[in-house]
């Protein structure tokens, strides 16, 4: 007998789940339930060409309206899940109507993190989730000359690059010494601050936001540091990071910072499965935690194919991210936050380098490469040897990396 699934979060990795069944033959009932107002949309070009192009307000969705009545996927929009009973398989709304499945995913994202100081309500702040917050953004910029953007982590570098492109003056300010420093060392930290300043792009680094002004109509008009320093500034948008939403939970529902699941994507609750952001997954030994697109998209992939056969697939893809800031590239294969030592191939100075990421035994725990200075492939197929590095090899340019 055909069975209903149902997908809460119309996430990159919700969208994905449904997807994935669709495309795998599954002929039984699907619903997906976002508490948005559009289709399931993609996150990705919202921080970058989708910011960039400053008269298009419509949402990057993935796919039209027809394509889910094409395939009977029935989207509930608006629509606020808020309790999980697993002893009659059923979820209740806001509203308290009650949804019955058979199988639930769990795919509700990531939640921000709030940065809490005087004055951070004032009109001309952002924070970027969602389109929703994106389009303010967008529409908001008209009143802009100077940009604050608290936070040097992807996102706020991103936007730190999208909005220097279209002519703002940009500061950044970053409670860290280093910028991505405890992701990808000082060398690479370097090099994206460098990268930025020759845009015109400013950092105060080891510096935090002690509050915001306002002027007579509620707007900002500068930040705060906490060394005295006042930034000028007409927008301001905050990116100190996200956390797993946990917002969705149950008394037998294992949650550690997210949503705990095993290989297959299985939650602790019988016929309840996680994806994405709001989980917390196994990779080599340990439980980790990532808010990649490509994890999260690779993740409800995998999840559709134990839906349709219990069990059938373990998830062990490496995690992977990129990012596009001006005319750059960059991509990372791996997951540390500490190493040994950093190896590093070619040259910064000519944007074209890749760094490893080493073990006290050379052994690669992660690689970074700029500038399509690798192809993923090639890198991907490096780390599975699972082998310490020769490092007079990996620094030669004139030894070809698939022969590393």
């Amino acid at each position: 007998m055909a069975q209903k699934i149902v997908v809460v979060g119309a996430s990159v990795a919700g969208y994905n789940v449904v997807k994935e069944l669709r495309k795998k033959g599954y002929d039984g009932e699907i619903t997906l339930i976002s508490n948005q107002e559009v289709l399931p949309y993609d996150l990705k070009p919202l921080s970058k060409d989708w910011m960039l192009d400053q008269t298009d307000l419509t949402p990057p969705i993935f796919t039209r309206a027809d394509y889910y009545s094409d395939k009977n996927i029935q989207v509930q929009l608006q629509t606020t899940i808020e309790q999980i009973n697993p002893a009659d398989k059923t979820i209740r709304t806001q509203q308290g109507a009650l949804l019955a499945y058979d199988k639930l995913v769990i795919a509700i994202g990531s939640t921000l993190r709030r940065l809490t100081v005087p004055g951070v309500e004032a009109e001309g702040i952002f924070y970027l989730r969602d389109y929703a917050h994106a389009k303010k953004m967008k529409e908001w910029r008209k009143n802009a000359k100077e940009l604050v953007i608290v936070g040097a982590g992807f996102i706020g570098l991103e936007m730190a690059s999208t909005f220097a492109q279209l002519g703002l003056k940009v500061t950044v300010i970053e409670h860290a010494d280093y910028p991505l420093g405890r992701i990808l060392g000082k060398e690479a930290s370097s090099y994206f601050r460098k990268m930025h300043e020759s845009h015109g792009v400013t950092f105060l680094t080891g510096e935090d936001v002690q509050a915001f002004e306002q002027d007579e109509n509620g707007r900002v008009k500068a930040a705060l540091t906490a060394s005295g320093k006042e930034i000028p500034c007409q927008m301001a948008i905050i990116g100190i990071g996200v956390v797993p939403n946990t917002s969705l939970t149950h008394p037998d529902l294992k949650v550690e910072r997210g949503i705990v699941v095993n290989e297959f994507g299985e939650t602790s609750l019988p016929d309840v499965y996680a994806a994405g952001d709001c989980t917390v997954w196994p990779y080599h030994g340990q439980q980790i935690h990532v808010e990649h697109w490509e994890h999260a998209w690779a993740h409800g992939k995998a999840i559709a194919h134990n839906l349709i056969a219990e069990k059938s697939e373990a998830f062990q893809v490496r995690p992977y991210f990129w990012t596009d800031e001006y005319d750059q590239t960059f991509e990372y294969l791996g997951h540390t936050l500490t190493w040994d030592r950093i190896l590093v191939r070619g040259s910064l100075d000519e944007r074209a380098f890749t760094l490893a990421y080493v073990d006290e035994k050379n052994y690669p725990i992660a690689i970074f490469f700029a500038n399509n200075s690798e192809k993923r492939q090639e890198v991907a197929h490096f780390m599975d040897q699972n082998r310490p590095i020769d490092e007079v090899k990996f620094t030669d340019l004139k030894v070809p990396f698939k022969q590393l």
